[in-house]
């Protein structure tokens, strides 16, 4: 059999090469007519075309005399004819016998001469004679715009340019004495160099022809013989083959129904070889079936190989162990997560009113849900100064409770520097006296310790320090990061609930002391007499009455540390006329204040005491948009940031223009009753007793008359305090 495979081969053999032989000979003179016949014969024409396209363009330069025709010549040489002759150069060396070699070379020799003699006739060309009328549409070669033969247009223009040379412009025999026998002579040349170039295409196409047909005679012998020898082959291989498929078809089937051939068959021939792989694929699927019998007992970590891990299905099957495995830990970690998480939220819904009591129970949970050993939580809050500091509100290690207090500074060991740079830190490598945890035991240093920033809405809350005597995974960290989202926001709506019960309980007591100076204005306006004291009194109260006004946070508006304003409310543009806050938006302070004042040293010593961190405040007099005068009592209020810099200066003020008027006409009066009485005084004291009667009767009227004056004053000014009243929403 191997014999007959043999004599197979050895025909094939020689049939490729006969074939190759043919096909190689065939494809030479094909490329030799495709990439050097045709391409001569293209390029001897393009030659003869640019000859005859510089001998146009020069008779049109004799005719019209237009320079640019003589520079055109020049590009129909340097970019037709140059570059038709440089191609011709690379290909002549392929052509066949030396005869086209040599009347290429006078070709070119007579392409040089027409070259010359045309300067020779542009150098000699004269204008100033007569005309030559030539138009092409004389022409009766001439279809429409289009030329169809060149050869007989360029005799026509020669016969036209003789028959009116000897009555017309002098320029008109310069071609046909010089330049027309050249010519001739050139496209006799070209045409029998481009005929012998022809030639020798169709002696090669002949040659091809003739070579395709031996070759077909040679394959139809060739193919005969093979049918014959197959014919002799297939009887002797049959047998054999039928037999070795018999044995192979026994093996597939046993594989076709899912079982394992037990023993290795043979055949003892070519076949030997693929029963070889059979067994061998018989092995790796007997691992394919332990493979799967490991898999489906969740055991991801067996060492059984199937096709040693290669192959498709051999490296399919490890990544679906690898994939499987890897679901497998995912879904552990997804339900580890969401216990965790949801554990957690209930911690942080029983225990949201109180930020000590939330700490203990949240430090306390994340210790023990990690499996970690100690685990302290920090609270932001304000110092005595102001400025933020992280307070230790709760601690927890080795499943007891520590109580223990500690401040750490922004930017203070690594709590701090979380808090600075909001970002975690988890160290590996811990020194030996970073962190001591006791226990039954004694004590001992963690082996990784991981501190998280709490952040909600881009504000650092608190920071979380978890210690452990081993190492967190990534999922716990990343577990410990999300909770502390929750843990923040939490913090801060623990922080916004006890802010507004402090706030309620300020509102509660300032309206309660805010109604006690009611009732104390009331009897000071009962009390009010016609003497000065009283007067004296009745100012000072009102100036207590302003004092109470100005906490109550009337207008309000926002400056930068430099004066320029930020915002205001509405209360105060309304107040100085304006009609919206994008009117004073980004405008310095004076634009309330007189011209006289806002250049004087006292303003700038106002704004550096407020620049200064001192707070401003009283009565001030200040102008609307409209320029009118409006006296407020108002407050300046310093707001620093985190790092004690002044970053706004807000202003409290309400309007007690018409309080400040109304004193200055009770005042006014004051001083004229005063004056009134005086005078009445010295009368009596010089009157006669026939004129005393009189003088009392004139006094008892007058005190009737100042009575009732301050009686008028005591319910103006009650008005008006009942109308601030009113602005202030006091009932």
């Amino acid at each position: 059999m191997i014999l007959g495979y043999g004599s197979m081969a050895l025909l094939i053999v020689i049939v490729v090469l006969i074939t190759l032989s043919q096909i190689a000979n065939i494809m030479v003179m094909g490329i030799d007519i495709l990439e050097n016949k045709q391409p001569s014969r293209m390029y001897v024409e393009a030659m003869k075309s640019g000859v005859r396209h510089s001998n146009v363009t020069l008779q049109s330069y004799l005719l019209s005399g237009n320079e640019n025709l003589k520079n055109e010549i020049d590009n129909i040489w340097e970019k037709e004819i140059r570059s038709a002759k440089d191609s011709i150069d690379s290909l002549k060396i392929h052509w066949d016998g030396p005869e086209n070699i040599i009347l290429y070379e006078k070709l070119s020799r007579l392409g040089d001469r027409i070259q010359n003699k045309q300067k020779e006739v542009v150098n000699n060309a004269q204008f100033g004679g007569g005309d030559i009328g030539l138009s092409l549409y004389n022409y009766s070669g001439m279809e429409g715009d289009t030329i169809y033969d060149t050869n007989d247009l360029q005799n026509w223009i020669d016969d036209e340019l003789s028959s009116q040379n000897s009555n017309s412009n002098p320029n008109g025999s310069l071609y046909a004495e010089n330049l027309k026998s050249l010519n001739d002579e050139f496209d006799e040349k070209a045409t029998l160099l481009y005929s012998n170039l022809e030639e020798n295409s169709l002696a090669t196409a002949n040659k091809i022809f003739a070579a395709r047909d031996r070759f077909v005679i040679v394959e139809t012998f060739i193919v005969i013989i093979a049918i014959i020898l197959c014919l002799i082959l297939y009887r002797f291989a049959r047998k054999q083959i039928k037999s070795s498929i018999a044995t192979l078809q026994n093996e597939v089937k046993i594989l076709s129904v899912g079982n394992i051939p037990e023993n290795r068959a043979k055949t003892n021939d070519e076949f030997d070889i693929i029963l070889e792989e059979i067994h061998t694929l018989s092995g790796n699927l007997a691992n394919v079936k332990n493979f799967a019998l490991e898999v489906g007992k969740g055991s991801f970590d067996s060492d059984i190989s199937v096709f040693n891990n290669e192959g498709d299905i051999g490296t399919s099957l490890a990544e679906m162990r690898d994939s499987l495995k890897n679901v497998s830990e995912e879904a552990r970690v997804r339900n580890w997560t969401n216990k965790g998480s949801a554990e957690f939220g209930d911690i942080l819904r029983k225990y949201n009113n109180n930020i000590s009591e939330l700490s203990d129970h949240v430090i306390t949970f994340m210790v023990n849900y990690l499996g970690a050993n100690q685990g302290s939580i920090f609270i932001v809050d304000e110092d005595e100064n102001g400025d933020h500091a992280l307070h230790l509100t709760a601690t927890y290690a080795y499943d007891r409770k520590k109580f223990l207090e500690k401040t750490i500074q922004a930017g203070q060991g690594l709590v701090g520097q979380v808090y600075l740079e909001k970002q975690s830190i988890y160290m590996k490598e811990l020194p030996e006296n970073y962190i001591s945890i006791t226990s039954g035991l004694g004590k001992a240093t963690p082996k990784s310790i991981f501190i998280v920033p709490l952040i909600a809405n881009e504000t650092v809350y608190g920071v979380i320090e978890i210690g452990t005597f081993t190492q967190f995974t990534e999922n716990e960290r990343k577990f410990i990061e999300d909770v502390g989202e929750n843990i923040a926001s939490s913090v801060q709506s623990v922080k916004i609930n006890e802010r507004t019960n402090k706030l309620l309980e300020d509102s509660q007591e300032m309206t309660e002391q805010m109604r006690s100076q009611e009732e104390e204005m009331r009897q000071n306006m009962e009390e009010l007499q016609a003497t000065q004291e009283e007067m004296e009194r009745s100012q000072k109260e009102n100036n207590e009455r302003l004092t109470a006004m100005e906490k109550s946070g009337m207008a309000y508006i926002e400056f930068s540390p430099d004066g320029e304003i930020i915002t205001a409310d509405k209360t105060f543009i309304n107040l100085f006329g304006y009609n919206s806050v994008d009117e004073i938006k980004g405008r310095h302070h004076r634009i309330f204040v007189s011209n006289e004042y806002a250049n004087s040293e006292d303003y700038q010593s106002f704004w550096g005491n407020l620049r200064a961190g001192k707070i401003q405040s009283g009565i001030f007099e200040r102008f609307s948009k409209n320029g009118q005068k409006i006296n407020i009592k108002g407050s300046y209020t310093i707001l620093k940031n985190q790092n004690n810099e002044i970053t706004k200066i807000i202003k409290f003020a309400f309007d007690v223009t018409d309080i400040y008027q109304k004193l200055e006409t009770i005042l006014k009066e004051k001083e004229t009753l005063i004056q009134q009485l005086e005078d009445l005084e010295v009368k009596i004291q010089n009157a006669g007793k026939g004129s005393l009667d009189q003088l009392k009767a004139y006094q008892k009227e007058m005190k009737k008359s100042l009575i009732e004056k301050l009686q008028k004053n005591e319910s103006d000014l009650k008005a008006s305090l009942q109308e601030q009243k009113r602005d202030l929403g006091i009932s």
